[in-house]
């Protein structure tokens, strides 16, 4: 019998705990947390019982799965290390719209997530560490830069970079997860410049005030 690498291993059991969550996804959407059993998440999955808890030895372990897989963290990160010497005025909208595709294209995760996550203060500290803070942090920082430079003027860069986020996801909660695009769409082009404009009309330091601080 050919030995099985360790690559395909690690392969088959990430393609195992991509169809678990998934299948988990589909009947918490459908049926609430608490509402779903372990052994309906493996018929879901089409798989024993067993295996699943092979991958994941407690439900609430698969919710701390999907917070993870689910993250900005990777975007922010994989941005603001690509863009960290771009000026803001060309960072903070492409930043803008890959949060705002992630967001929409992840809707109705982000409204499960909320709400489980509100109801379980573990998991809304894991939330917290894992992902929210770190990816604030890294995007804080890179305004850091440019307040040093003098083009974003002196604020509370951490809570800049969370205002930025927040107001994406409340677009995010409001039109896609309540249903306001049904009542007054919003074309993903105008929340994104429109979010952005707002943003750096906030932070930017006035006309000329970086050459004035390095002079």
């Amino acid at each position: 019998m050919s030995r099985i690498s360790a690559a395909a291993r690690e392969t088959h059991g990430q393609a195992r705990r991509d169809q678990i969550l998934s299948a988990a996804l589909r009947l918490w959407a459908r049926q609430g947390f608490d509402g779903t059993p372990v052994d309906a998440i493996a018929r879901e999955a089409g798989l024993a019982k067993g295996t699943v808890y092979l991958y994941f030895p407690t439900k609430e372990s698969m919710l701390d799965a999907v917070i993870e897989r689910y993250s900005l963290l990777p975007a922010i990160e994989e941005l603001t290390a690509r863009l960290r010497d771009v000026p803001p005025e060309r960072t903070i909208p492409m930043l803008a719209a890959a949060i705002w595709e992630r967001l929409r294209e992840r809707a109705s995760v982000v409204g499960l997530l909320m709400r489980e996550i509100s109801l379980r203060p573990e998991h809304a500290r894991l939330f917290l560490e894992r992902v929210l803070l770190p990816a604030n942090r890294l995007f804080a920082s890179y305004l850091d830069r440019f307040v040093e430079r003098g083009v974003i003027r002196p604020i509370d860069t951490f809570v800049a970079a969370r205002a930025l986020v927040a107001m994406l996801v409340m677009f995010v909660l409001t039109q896609e997860i309540l249903g306001g695009a049904a009542l007054r769409p919003i074309d993903d082009d105008a929340i994104v410049s429109t979010v952005s404009d707002l943003f750096l009309h906030g932070c930017l330091a006035a006309p000329g005030a970086a050459s004035r601080g390095a002079g």
